[in-house]
């Protein structure tokens, strides 16, 4: 049973464009990682940065 402590994000709120998601959904379309802007494919992974790369998402759990 869901909590209410998730940290997803629904893609209308993604794509709406009026909330603190805007940085997110333009590397979500762009398909590169927020924190170095390299090109994603399926490895990508939603982190509290925002759209990350297998090595960037393995960096910001470490820290």
């Amino acid at each position: 049973m869901k909590n209410g402590a998730s940290n997803a994000v629904l893609v209308r709120d993604l794509f709406k464009g009026d909330g603190p998601y805007l940085d997110l959904a333009e590397d979500f379309v762009a398909q590169s990682c927020t924190l170095c802007g390299l090109t994603v494919d399926d490895d990508a992974q939603f982190g509290s940065t925002g759209l990350l790369c297998a090595p960037c998402f393995k960096l910001e759990i470490i820290s």
